[in-house]
């Protein structure tokens, strides 16, 4: 090893290759529609903020190291090079400095190309080091056994994988505690996932073999060897960008593809000059694998000893990731990140530890390689026999479910488990083409900026017609992620919202039990709210406000009206100079529903008698968003106890009933509550664990999708009819208000909403629909709920898969098996719908 280099320039070159990816991925966020509207503008997460606010300062440390990991090989050849890095990054440093980049960012295509210029200082620092260490180096035929070596390494490092994480499982879940529906692990599962892990890893050999196979024909192998090393990489790099990254953030299409081969081609080539750079010039190359993973790899004189303790601290810190990162992620995005960097860990520091042995190319290599084909043949004829595995507990009629489930508990299996699993083809004929289908679903989701949307003039009714009777004060509370069943007039066990199930209870309040939002996440969902329909996918149509009819219906009614206006608000609101703001000056990720309620009242009680305007509220808090528990940590307070519950959750739904009630109480004393509509609903719901699933991201599973509605009308709207057993949707909520102040000619038409309260039953009748058509927010997920609410079809085209539950038992529902029918009507009625949403709002073509 060279002097002067190894751990430490390991360090310094990490922290500069990992600030200019920041940067540009920080580029790339800003280029997207939904992340820049909710992670930038929104400040969902505050890393975004904090970065773009250090960024200038941060280069000179990042910059710093890097021109330090040069500094020792500025010799002749690579002076001149090294000289023009350098003073290049002064003069970026100094123009950072006046004029910082991120701080000014915005969503337009501009950022994209921002996002490819800051992979270009990784591309110098990397032409330094192959065109200095690298030309330097010698390279020649491997003298020993690398095949075998290549061999055992694919062999340990897949039983050393899927027994880490079974272990994990069975730490978190399988003991005794571990949680409502969790159990220890089914020996059938656990031989599922040695076999999936083994394959994968022997595949891996496999691959590294055939290279090595061409290489050997070549005059100078190991370089041969080193080159295909780093192009292989690179595909593989490249599919997992596109697959795990780019596709959680739906970047998709041409851009995803350039951008994921950018950042795989940038990648491999930071390694690859490390790698030269870390090699001790003295010794000749004799294997491009050796020289490839070197960067990773320990020390080549690292005793065995430390090289084992190292491997078990690493084992540790696997547990520690898989804890750490299963609440606060991204639909499986940073667990699956961090399962794939303990694979390359695992694999490089095994790979390091066992020996070479036999010559380079002996008789047994063939059998080495046909030995996976053998066992992957083995595998796929276990896979679909009937009955296998079921002395082990996992017999073919609960097989798929039982892997599913372990699925969401186990991230490493899941990687695999995913790109195996074999859909069975519905029975019956007519099976939609799904490719096709998936294809539309992304072109007509996350609608890039740079497609300009005529937002329409939206009614609801033909025109506001003055009030012609009193008019209530209207109350909305919309708690960000708020579930059912952690609601008293929803379960019966929930014992610590008292104040919410007096409302319930109330004279005038109806609880409607089988609600659901028509999108996933606050992204969409919120404006769906105030527009009565559903929306474009695209974050957001400027001018937003032409379509927002529940804003309509306030101002010309002549409402004094007190709004939290949040980043989704702010976006969807036309200008509005009477409205008064509520948490003004406050970040919406730190909106509290105590404080905006208690400003709120304070603004009521400071009303003279002579202001006689009814009041209309909205505020929409964020005390139990999962990116708000996660920053606040998962304490709960001494002396609680949630039992059968998720403790950091429902320990702030205590708070937040607590808040409700007293602002209720309050209304009471100022006489205001009889002659108010008071809302409590929430905008989505949230995964709190049900099959290892956290947070909402742009998924669509039951538990998302249903939400709490209960509605408390004045004294004189009392005798109006109201079904509280039939569907509800989120998009009802300003039907029925439009409907409840005297505007009775509301929309009829299936991506609006429809008015929950009428005079008689026959009216709701002839608003009666078949399906709904919910979707995703942030991604191409779309799915269709019918039977009243008790079947749910999803169409997922990140994962390209599609899911059928029945909704009649429990909050998540229950997973059953998909039919043609199911899938054919599903699909058949989203694309209706895509296409009745482009007609109302004017979309232009999408390609």
């Amino acid at each position: 090893m060279k002097t002067g280099h190894g751990v430490g320039f390991v360090a310094l070159r990490l922290i500069f290759t990992a600030f200019c990816l920041l940067t540009s991925f920080y580029c790339l966020l800003a280029y997207l529609p939904f992340t820049y509207q909710q992670m930038i503008e929104g400040k969902v997460v505050a890393w975004p903020g904090v970065f773009a606010q250090l960024h200038p300062w941060l280069f000179w440390i990042s910059f710093a190291c890097g021109a330090w990991t040069l500094a020792r090989d500025c010799r002749p050849g690579t002076r001149g090079r090294v000289a023009g890095f350098v003073a290049s990054g002064v003069i970026a440093g100094i123009v950072l400095m006046c004029a910082p980049l991120l701080a000014g960012i915005r969503n337009e295509f501009r950022s994209l190309l921002w996002a490819a210029v800051w992979l270009v200082p990784l591309w110098w620092i990397a032409a330094i080091d192959l065109a200095g260490p690298g030309r330097r180096l010698t390279w020649r035929a491997a003298d020993d056994g690398e095949d075998a070596r290549l061999f055992w390494t694919s062999l340990l490092c897949g039983l050393a994988v899927a027994l880490t994480y079974a272990g994990i499982y069975q730490i978190r879940f399988g003991a005794p505690g571990g949680g409502p529906g969790h159990q220890s692990l089914v020996p059938g599962v656990l031989a599922w996932s040695v076999m999936l892990h083994v394959l994968a890893f022997l595949a891996l050999f496999v691959g590294l073999a055939l290279i090595r196979g061409i290489a050997c024909v070549c005059a100078r192998p190991s370089l041969v060897e080193f080159i295909l090393v780093g192009l292989a990489g690179a595909g593989l790099l490249l599919a997992a960008i596109r697959t795990v990254i780019f596709s959680a953030v739906s970047l998709m299409g041409t851009p995803g593809l350039v951008m994921a081969a950018a950042y795989a081609a940038t990648l491999v080539a930071v390694a690859a000059g490390a790698s030269v750079s870390l090699w001790d010039e003295r010794e000749p190359v004799t294997s491009g694998v050796e020289l490839a993973v070197r960067p990773l790899n320990l020390p080549p004189r690292t005793p065995r000893v430390v090289r084992i303790a190292l491997l078990a601290v690493w084992v540790v810190l696997a547990y520690v990731l898989a804890t750490s990162t299963a609440v606060m992620d991204w639909n499986y995005l940073i667990q699956t990140l961090a399962v794939l960097a303990v694979w390359l860990i695992d694999f490089v520091w095994i790979y390091g530890a066992v020996p070479r042995r036999g010559s380079p190319r002996t008789a047994g290599t063939p059998m080495l390689v046909m030995l996976p084909a053998v066992l992957l043949v083995g595998f796929r004829l276990l896979a679909v026999t009937p009955g296998s595995l079921t002395s082990l507990g996992v017999g073919p009629e609960n097989r798929t479910a039982r892997f599913d489930r372990y699925a969401g508990y186990d991230v490493s299996f899941r990687v695999l488990h995913n790109l195996v699993r074999a859909e069975p083809a519905p029975a019956g004929g007519g099976r939609v083409e799904m490719g096709e289908f998936y294809a539309l679903l992304q072109r007509h989701t996350n609608i890039p900026r740079t497609v300009t949307i005529a937002v329409p003039d939206l009614n609801i009714v033909p025109q506001i017609m003055p009030a012609t009777a009193r008019k209530p004060h209207i109350f909305i509370v919309v708690i960000d992620s708020l579930r059912q069943d952690y609601l008293s007039p929803y379960n019966p066990a929930v014992t610590f919202t008292p104040a919410i199930g007096q409302f319930a209870r109330g004279s005038g309040t109806t609880v409607f039990r089988n609600a659901f939002t028509r999108y996933g996440a606050t992204g969409l969902s919120e404006p769906a709210i105030w527009t009565g329909s559903m929306v474009p996918h695209q974050q957001y149509p400027s001018p937003f406000g032409q379509a927002n009819t529940l804003q309509k219906l306030v101002r010309a009614l002549g409402y004094q009206a007190h709004v939290s206006v949040d980043t989704a608000l702010l976006a969807v609101l036309a200008p509005w100079p009477e409205l008064v703001e509520l948490d003004k000056g406050i970040a919406t990720r730190n909106y509290d529903l105590r404080r905006s309620l208690e400003e709120l009242e304070g603004r009521l009680r400071a009303r003279p008698p002579s202001d006689t305007a009814p009041v209309f509220a909205y505020t929409q808090p964020q005390n139990i968003h999962v990116s708000v528990i996660s920053h606040e940590g998962n304490a709960v307070q001494a002396g609680e106890s949630y039992p059968g519950f998720y403790p950091p959750y429902a320990s702030r739904v205590r708070r937040i009933d607590a808040a409700f009630g007293r602002f209720l109480d309050a209304l009471r004393e100022l006489g205001l509550y009889d002659d108010s509509i008071v809302i409590l609903m929430s905008d989505h719901g949230d995964s709190l664990g049900e099959d290892g699933r956290f947070g909402h991201a742009y998924t669509i599973y039951p538990e998302i999708l249903r939400i709490p509605i209960v509605v408390h009308l004045p004294t004189w709207l009392r005798g109006l009819s109201a079904d509280p057993d039939a569907v509800a949707m989120s998009t009802d909520i300003t039907p029925s208000l439009y409907y409840l102040l005297g505007q009775r000619q509301t929309m009829n038409d299936p991506l609006f909403g429809r008015p929950l309260f009428t005079e008689r039953p026959d009216e709701r009748r002839a608003y009666a629909r078949a399906d709904f058509v919910v979707a995703s927010s942030y991604g191409p997920v779309y799915g269709v709920l019918s039977e009243d609410g008790t079947s749910l079809y999803i169409a997922d085209a990140t994962s390209y898969r599609d899911y059928s539950y029945d909704l009649t038992t429990g909050t998540a529902g229950r997973a059953r098996p998909m039919t043609a029918a199911v899938r054919n009507d599903g699909t058949r009625r989203i694309r209706e719908t895509i296409e009745q949403v482009a007609k109302l709002y004017r979309v232009p073509s999408v390609r």
